[in-house]
Order: C-alpha cells, then sequence, then structure tokens
C-alpha cells in the first residue's frame, strides 16, 4: 500500500533530509542546513520537501487540507516521479467509495533525454516540462478532469468545500515556480525545443506517404514525413524520420523507442550501415518505408511515397476546412453561400479524405440537402461557380455526387440562365464538357 503523509512539518525537519545535500544535476548544491527562501515560499510559511536532491516548498496554510505521496515503487531512473500532492478529503472520500481515484492537484517528475524524447512525441496530457538542469527535464503534472470529489460524487460550486478546492487548485503554478528558482533550474520550452525542429530548413527530404496505395491504389490521401541525416551528413548517411504530418495537418515528432537517446542510437545505426547493414537506410525512400512499417506497421510498394519539395499545407486545411463544414451541416449549423464556397473549394483528394475517414457516417443527405437549400439566392453567379467545381471534383468519387448535383445545377440554371452562363464561362473546354455530360442538362445556355 502506497503511503501518504499529511505534510505539516516544521523547517526543523530540514536537518534530518541529509539526501538534500547532493547536487540537483546542475550547477546548484542544495544545503539542507540553510535552504535559499524565495516568494511566496518563504522560511515563515512553507515546508520544505526534500526528494532526489531538490527542494519543493509546500505552504503551511494548508498544510492539513493536503497528502503527499513521495514513494512511487517500481518507478526507474529514465523517467521518475518526484512528489504528488493531493487534497485529502477528496482523496479519502474517493478512496472510501471507489478505491482511489480522487483528489490530484499537482506534482512534478523527472525524466532523462530518452525519456524527454518520448514523451514530446506521444499525447503528453497533464505534464508540462517547464525546467533543465542541462542533463535531465523537470515537468509539472496535473490532472485532465476535475478530482474534486465528496461523498455522493455531488458538487455544489457554492460550498465551501469547493471554494477551499479552487484555492488548493491555485498552489500549483506558485511551487511550481518556486521549484524552478529554488532549484536554480534552467526555465524550458517544449515549443521551443520543437520550433528548432523547422521543416523549411533544407535539411529535411518531405516524402508522401499514401498508406491506401498498397490496397486499391489510392494516392487522394497522404500523411507527410520529413527525413534528415541524423548521425551523418552527405554520402553514406543513413536517413530517418524526424517528423511527421497527417492528411489534417497535425505534426508528430519522431524519436526511436530504443531506451538510448536519438543522437546515441542513430550514431550506433550509421555505424551498423557502414559494416553493410540496413542497406535501406541509405536513401530517404527506404528509410520511409522502413518507418513506415516500423511505426505504423504498414507493409508498402514502390508507389506508397512520392518525394515533394514542399508540404502541401494548404491540402491539409482544406482537409480540416471541409469536414469542419459537413460536420456542421449535420447539425444545420452551415448554409449559404459559405457552405458553398468552402465546398467548391474542396479538390478531389479532399473528397477522398472525407469519404474515407468519415464513410458510413450520415453525412451525405443532410449536405445534400443543405446544398439544395443554398443553390439559389444572392451573388448567383458565386453560387453556380461553387456548385460546377464541386460537382467537376467529385465526378470520379465512389460516392454518386452526380444525380443530386446534377438536379441542383439544373435548378440554378432555370433559376438565372444568365448568371449560369456567365459562370459555366469560366470553366475549360474539358471542364464544360464534363459538366454537360454527367449532369443532365442539356446545354450551358450559350449556344
Amino acid at each position: 500500500m502506497r503511503r501518504f503523509f499529511a505534510f505539516a512539518w516544521v523547517l526543523a525537519c530540514l536537518a534530518a533530509l541529509a539526501a538534500c545535500g547532493g547536487e540537483t544535476g546542475g550547477e546548484t548544491v542544495a544545503d539542507p542546513e540553510n535552504p535559499p527562501p524565495y516568494p511566496p515560499f518563504t522560511d515563515e510559511n512553507a515546508t520544505l520537501q526534500c526528494v532526489d536532491g531538490l527542494y519543493i516548498a509546500l505552504p503551511m496554510k494548508y498544510g492539513d487540507l493536503l497528502l503527499v505521496d513521495t514513494e512511487f515503487p517500481g518507478a526507474g531512473e529514465s523517467w521518475k516521479p518526484l512528489l504528488s500532492v493531493y487534497e485529502k478529503a477528496s482523496y479519502e472520500a474517493a478512496m472510501e467509495e471507489y478505491g482511489g481515484g480522487g483528489g490530484f492537484l499537482f506534482g512534478f517528475l523527472v525524466m532523462d533525454q530518452a525519456a524527454f524524447e518520448q514523451h514530446i512525441s506521444a499525447d503528453g496530457s497533464g505534464i508540462d516540462v517547464f525546467a533543465t538542469d542541462g542533463e535531465r527535464y523537470y515537468a509539472y503534472t496535473y490532472a485532465t478532469d476535475v478530482q474534486f470529489f465528496r461523498p455522493g460524487g455531488a458538487i455544489d460550486s457554492k460550498s465551501e468545500d469547493w471554494k477551499t478546492w479552487e484555492k488548493l487548485n491555485a498552489l500549483g503554478p506558485l511551487v511550481k515556480e518556486d521549484f524552478l528558482t529554488r532549484n536554480g533550474l534552467q526555465s524550458f520550452s517544449v515549443q521551443d525545443f520543437t520550433d528548432q525542429l523547422d521543416a523549411g530548413d533544407g535539411s529535411h527530404v518531405i516524402m508522401k506517404y499514401y498508406p491506401y496505395f498498397r490496397e486499391d491504389g489510392d494516392v487522394r490521401i497522404y500523411d507527410t514525413l520529413l527525413l534528415h541525416q541524423p548521425a551523418r551528413q552527405g554520402e553514406g548517411g543513413i536517413w530517418a524520420v524526424d517528423q511527421w504530418l497527417d492528411g489534417y495537418g497535425n505534426q508528430y515528432l519522431y524519436f526511436p523507442d530504443s531506451g538510448k537517446p536519438a543522437a546515441e542510437h542513430y550514431a550506433d545505426l550509421q555505424e551498423q550501415c557502414d559494416a553493410g547493414e540496413h542497406p535501406e537506410l541509405r536513401t530517404p525512400a527506404g528509410a520511409a518505408a522502413a518507418f513506415a512499417k516500423d511505426f505504423f506497421g504498414h507493409e508498402t510498394l514502390e508507389g506508397s511515397f512520392e518525394e515533394s519539395r514542399e508540404v502541401d499545407y494548404a491540402y491539409m486545411e482544406m482537409n480540416r476546412r471541409l469536414q469542419s463544414m459537413v460536420q456542421d451541416v449535420m447539425y444545420r449549423e452551415a448554409e449559404g453561400l459559405e457552405l458553398l464556397e468552402c465546398l467548391g473549394a474542396a479538390s478531389a483528394d479532399n473528397w477522398g479524405v472525407l469519404g474515407r475517414h468519415m464513410y458510413g457516417s450520415d453525412w451525405f443527405e443532410p449536405l445534400m440537402e443543405a446544398v439544395e437549400s443554398a443553390a439559389v439566392g444572392e451573388e448567383q453567379q458565386a453560387r453556380d461557380r461553387a456548385v460546377m467545381s464541386f460537382f467537376l471534383a467529385t465526378r470520379d468519387a465512389r460516392t454518386d455526387f452526380g444525380t443530386p448535383l446534377g438536379g441542383v445545377l439544373r435548378a440554378q440554371q432555370e433559376a438565372d440562365p444568365d448568371a449560369f452562363r456567365s459562370a459555366a464561362a469560366e470553366l475549360s473546354e474539358e471542364e464544360r464538357d464534363a459538366l454537360l455530360r454527367g449532369s443532365g442538362l442539356t446545354g450551358l445556355g450559350d449556344e
């Protein structure tokens, strides 16, 4: 059973905390006899917890309301919790009713380079890496849901208990700032770190990865892989994916989960490659295929990859916009010319992404109804142009867009023949022929 303790200790206990006499990992050396006082936690209003050679100051004022955990059985050195703080009443009530799961306020953990790399390449919810000593990284942990709990589970936001809970939640950021200063750590921002991984600095090769190509030849849907040479640049240097973006532009960092820092792992891999192993890593395409197999579990073909000059952010943005608009239509929150212009701006690739990712959703009929409702109105030529573009982009889709859109186009032509003729005049001859063949129109009004 894990042991917790209320921390209404006095500073006289510091003399017994001899473990704080070592280095923190940076230049600061903790002295248990003379701990540095920093506001808002000074010698007069705080107790100090000494964990792994680090001071964590906690305010005495709320000592009777808190439980502190500093024991984490099974934790390794690579990823090590230091301390977790709970509201005592919520913790005990949740323990009584459910056997745990309540009252968590905040905590701290420390990780080495390998663990840090895995952290920033994953979701990382509830963990904020905010400091470093040059070798290790320090993170502030917090709940991602409301951990307040009382018998019965009810929350009364006007109660004194809730007001106390809010005060306790406000402690975490103060303790975090004090922890940084008191231990002489350097501020650290994950965002600053990731911003240094710039895909536009010329050091990356950009590859489109078509995950459905092997299955059915589909090249409308693709992820974007960014590859660099992590160990040695130039001829003979291995290639590896360090970032990738999905079809919606969500960007992910990638570090091999080898238990080593990436730099060390790739140095070893380069040596193996120099000795004749892993020949596929000598080319970006080979490294991309290795990544797809290792990370996604996908078998690929040569046509599954295509080198690109740049990341197509417009494609990703349109995928996001189209999916959001179609979802809004399902809840009747999108209509009119804005809807038509969004649909008209989408390419065949974008419709392909929507069709795969929203397969089975009840979006098609509401969308067609919304298009029909928005087809005629002010700025009629713009409405006609948008529906024509929509029709042309979906003419080869697996779903039959042509039948309902043909009816919409005929209604638009009948409503304002001049506007329809002007919109059709903006199309190429090939597009005009395709419009006539698939829509049921007998002409475009320009005969």
